[in-house]
């Protein structure tokens, strides 16, 4: 599965990361909000990198709320998300009782909205999505440093961007490798790991996520210093496709938490020492 996901973030990002969020719900487990019966009205309109939320939602009791809630939209375009992640503490409670938000525009990115059509994922599924968010974002990285390197093809290796982005190619191998070899002969992550494999897990995605962070940052200098003619740089298209998927990579395993909350910091510590060592 890491490898078919890593592959689909090379080479269409935007498209896989559509094809997954209308396949799978994977915000289902989260605490969620209705859209309130005096207020049906409630919107989500695109804007840049993501969409922008107006309308009066219930939310759930302050027992069962978490850090992450999820806001649903009655009616979307077509193709067009109709859930979003949002943090709770952006949710200010208006009511008496304290269950009622009232947003206006509200600001949530491209990578926290989602599709309630989707097969809802389960609670024990949260490393289903965490390695399908870091493949795919390892393999939109992947594509962004082959971009970089064809910019300076034909006898200019010896530019200081070409040899950035051979060797940010290079930690991102090192990366793909040590990430697939924490999902080595283990069943599929929609099947549950064990509890081992799943602190592992939990533990290297964000350190994918601050690679994959570090290649696109590399990539945007260039395309901020670049004399570019065309009408938009190669790489500013690219990154601008790959958003939503670097967006959720950076919070993957905040949003659905290890089902011990306690392993990630843990298997952070753990994972700390085989690196340096």
């Amino acid at each position: 599965m890491f490898a078919a996901f890593e592959t689909a973030g090379h080479a269409d990002p935007a498209g896989t990361w559509q094809a997954l969020t209308t396949a799978w719900n994977w915000a289902a487990p989260l605490p969620a909000a209705m859209c309130h019966p005096d207020f049906p009205g409630a919107t989500a309109r695109p804007a840049p990198g993501g969409f922008t939320l107006s309308g009066l939602w219930s939310l759930p009791p302050r027992e069962e709320a978490g850090p992450w809630s999820t806001l649903p939209v009655p009616v979307a375009g077509a193709g067009e998300p109709d859930l979003f992640v949002v943090a709770s503490k952006v949710l200010p409670r208006t009511s008496g009782t304290g269950t009622v938000v009232r947003l206006d525009d509200l600001y949530v990115p491209a990578g926290f909205a989602t599709h309630t059509a989707g097969a809802p994922l389960r609670d024990g599924d949260a490393a289903f999505l965490w390695t399908a968010v870091a493949a795919l974002a390892l393999g939109t990285a992947r594509r962004v440093t082959d971009v970089l390197a064809a910019l300076h093809a034909g006898g200019a290796a010896s530019t200081p961007y070409a040899a950035v982005a051979a060797e940010v190619a290079a930690v991102l191998y090192d990366e793909r490798l040590s990430l697939a070899a924490a999902l080595h002969d283990v069943p599929s992550a929609r099947q549950g790991l064990p509890a081992a494999t799943e602190r592992r897990l939990a533990a290297h995605v964000p350190r994918a996520g601050q690679v994959v962070q570090h290649a696109v940052a590399v990539a945007y200098e260039h395309a901020l210093t670049a004399d570019w003619s065309g009408a938009c740089h190669p790489l500013v298209s690219l990154i601008e496709a790959g958003s939503p998927i670097l967006q959720q990579a950076r919070y993957a395993t905040e949003v659905l938490p290890p089902r011990d909350r306690t392993s990630l910091r843990k298997a952070g510590h753990g994972d700390d020492r085989r690196i340096s060592g």
